[in-house]
């Protein structure tokens, strides 16, 4: 009786302390630039549930995506290595040789799982186009449930039921909007796998082109963009007549409407740790892959967008929530990256690094709980664009303080700005800070040569 008595109590502490490593909720956005979210000063979007998630935690004034797109960024999360070091660098086109191999890297699902967290991956993969094989799939990569991740290359998007591109949504209502599913199926993870540590990747399709959303929301927002920029301006610019949805202003009815969706499904999914009892046990993440695509995203007032190295590219939304741990109401200027997230993660389970893979990001574990200040480093990009071949754009990039060099292969053009002075990168300053131009050049160099850096191909029409 005395044994079984043991063996209960046994179970039971080994079943508090697996539940003590805290659930981690990681949601992140497909090209939603810097200046999309009410928290960051947007005054058009809708996005309450966003801005309450900044109120209740973190809000980051400079997170880095690891590259200006969206493969390389996702393979940065999930490996913690430069997009360079694993080899993809740019969006995996139909056809390729390129995909993330589960024999050669160890992604965070996995090492999540050896600490006994049930894993997911709802949405988005975009590390392996082979969809016959499956062989750098999700669940290749040791997901323990992978929902609604894509069938079919859906760089055209797949936004209402009945889905063409992802065959594991094979039931659902007449014109269902995918964001909605994806928030729905989330939610449903967390109910599943409640009483144990679970690590939930919620990646949403939205807010990628093509632009769509359900039709009373678009309207909603034709008719604010009216009252705006003057009657007749969203029929001009958002009508039949323009479908990539562009305008000259900031504001996009379409991606409006769509991110709207997304709020919508974050404050579903906080909604549901709450109600279960698990908002003060889980770390809630909100980032996006890279800036907004040129013409249809709001960047704020940083340069350029989606595909450039310059701030616009590769500045992201991020906002970090965890009841009690973290600082409510808070703001953070210390320079993260995607890199990051990683070695954040298996921290935050009490796991040590696998000691052959390399990580090149840091625990963020004592700035997010303690606010303690970052060790100086540099951070750096490499864009060779070898899918797109889009020359004007190809370019690797360091950071180092407030300093920023971008080389364009081009005509191997440096670009040298002080990002703390001049954040919409305006004045450049190779000419005034001559040694510090040949500083962050052998820096960059150097970092090239350890990440085995492709050079990019200079053959294509330029762009």
């Amino acid at each position: 009786m005395k044994l079984l008595a043991f063996v209960l109590l046994l179970v039971g502490v080994n079943q508090l302390q697996a539940q003590q490593k805290p659930n981690i909720v990681f949601i992140m956005a497909d090209d939603l630039g810097y200046g999309e979210l009410g928290c960051y000063g947007n005054q058009f979007n809708e996005t309450p549930n966003l801005d309450r998630l900044a109120k209740s935690g973190l809000r980051f004034t400079q997170a880095y995506a690891a590259a200006p797109i969206c493969s390389p960024t996702r393979a940065s999360i999930l490996t913690g290595q430069y997009p360079a070091r694993v080899g993809i660098t740019d969006f995996l086109p139909a056809k390729t040789e390129r995909w993330l191999d589960p024999a050669k890297y160890y992604t965070i699902n996995e090492a999540l799982s050896s600490a006994g967290y049930t894993t997911a991956i709802v949405g988005k993969w975009h590390l392996d186009t082979d969809y016959k094989t499956g062989k750098g799939s999700p669940k290749a990569h040791g997901f323990d449930e992978v929902i609604g991740s894509e069938t079919k290359y859906i760089a055209d998007g797949d936004y209402f039921f009945p889905y063409d591109k992802i065959a594991t949504f094979p039931s659902g209502a007449d014109q269902e909007y995918l964001t909605d599913r994806q928030s729905q199926e989330a939610s449903r993870f967390i109910e599943r796998h409640k009483s144990k540590p679970f690590f939930l990747y919620l990646t949403y399709y939205s807010v990628h082109t093509k632009l769509e959303a359900p039709e009373s929301l678009v309207n909603k927002y034709k008719a604010k963009f009216d009252q705006k920029y003057g009657k007749g301006e969203a029929e001009k610019y958002f009508g039949a007549q323009n479908i990539r949805h562009e305008s000259p202003h900031p504001d996009n009815p379409y991606l409006a409407a769509m991110l709207e969706r997304i709020d919508a499904g974050v404050g579903e999914v906080w909604k549901t740790l709450i109600a279960n009892g698990l908002d003060k046990n889980t770390i809630f993440i909100f980032f996006s892959d890279n800036g907004g695509a040129p013409d249809a995203g709001n960047n704020g007032i940083l340069r350029a967008g989606k595909s450039w190295l310059y701030e616009g590219g590769i500045r992201e939304p991020l906002l970090v929530s965890w009841p009690g741990k973290i600082k409510a109401g808070t703001t953070s200027d210390a320079a993260v990256c995607s890199i990051d997230f990683y070695p954040t993660f298996i921290s935050l389970a009490g796991i040590k690094p696998n000691p052959t893979a390399k990580l090149d990001g840091v625990d963020l574990v004592p700035l997010l709980t303690q606010g303690k200040a970052m060790k100086p480093r540099s951070l750096y990009w490499h864009y060779p664009s070898e899918t797109g071949g889009w020359i004007n754009r190809m370019a690797s990039a360091v950071r180092s303080g407030d300093f920023k060099l971008i080389n364009f292969y081009k005509d191997n053009r440096f670009e040298l700005y002080n990002i703390k002075t001049d954040i919409r990168e305006q004045i450049e300053l190779s000419h005034q800070f001559p040694e510090k131009l040949e500083e962050l050049k052998r820096k960059l160099e150097t970092w090239k040569r350890d990440v085995h850096a492709e050079a990019p191909v200079l053959k294509k029409t330029s762009n």
